[in-house]
C-alpha cells in the first residue's frame, strides 16, 4: 500500500455517506488514512497525504476550501503532537505502547481543540457564514463564547477519537501482520 493508495481510500471515504450519530453531528474516516500514513510510514508521509488531500477537499469536498482546509487543520495535531513526542524520546518505535498513547491521544486531542476553536472562531465561521463572529456566537450560542468553545470542542473530540483510534487499530494490525511497515 503506499501513499497513493492511502490518498484514493481518503477520498472514497469523503464520497460515501456519512455516519450520524445521535446529537446530530456526523462522523466521517477521512483523515483515518492520513493517521495511518503516520503511524506505518512517519510524519513527512502523513504530512504529504495530508497536503494532497487538501487539494483534492478544496475542489470536491463539502463547503469547498472552507471544509478542506479545516480538515488538515484539524487532522495536523493529530500526527504532529505524536511525531513531536517520538522526535524528543527519540524512537519512533513506541507509537504502538499503550504508556505513548495515553500521554499522546490526549495532547492531540487538546491541541485539535485550540487550533479548531481559533480558526473556526477567526477564520471559518465568520467567512461561512457571511457575518461576524459575535453576531454568530449571539445567534447559536445565546451569547455564550464558552458555549461555543464547547461545542467546536465536543465535535472535534469526536471526530478526533474516532481518526486517532482507528488508525491507531488498524496501523497496529497492518504492521503486526506484516502487510505494511
Amino acid at each position: 500500500m503506499s501513499l497513493s493508495s492511502l490518498l484514493a481510500l481518503s477520498i472514497v471515504f469523503e464520497l460515501l455517506p456519512k455516519v450520524r450519530v445521535p446529537w446530530g453531528m456526523s462522523v466521517d474516516f477521512v483523515a483515518v488514512p492520513i493517521l495511518i500514513a503516520f503511524f506505518i510510514f512517519g510524519f513527512r508521509e502523513a504530512l504529504m497525504l495530508s497536503a494532497g488531500l487538501w487539494i483534492v477537499l478544496c475542489a470536491m469536498g463539502f463547503g469547498s476550501f472552507i471544509g478542506g482546509t479545516m480538515k488538515v487543520a484539524a487532522t495536523l495535531p493529530m500526527f504532529a503532537v505524536p511525531a513531536f513526542l517520538t522526535r524528543i524520546s527519540g524512537s519512533r518505535n513506541m507509537v504502538f505502547s499503550p504508556q505513548f498513547t495515553v500521554l499522546a491521544f490526549p495532547l492531540a486531542l487538546l491541541a485539535r481543540c485550540v487550533v479548531t476553536v481559533a480558526l473556526n472562531y477567526y477564520w471559518a465561521i465568520p467567512l461561512f457564514f457571511g457575518e461576524p463572529i459575535e453576531v454568530l456566537i449571539e445567534k447559536f450560542f445565546f451569547g455564550s463564547i464558552w458555549g461555543f468553545v464547547w461545542f467546536v470542542s465536543a465535535m472535534n473530540i469526536t471526530q478526533g477519537v474516532v481518526d486517532y483510534l482507528t488508525s491507531l487499530l488498524v496501523s497496529y494490525k497492518l504492521v503486526k501482520l506484516k502487510i505494511l511497515g
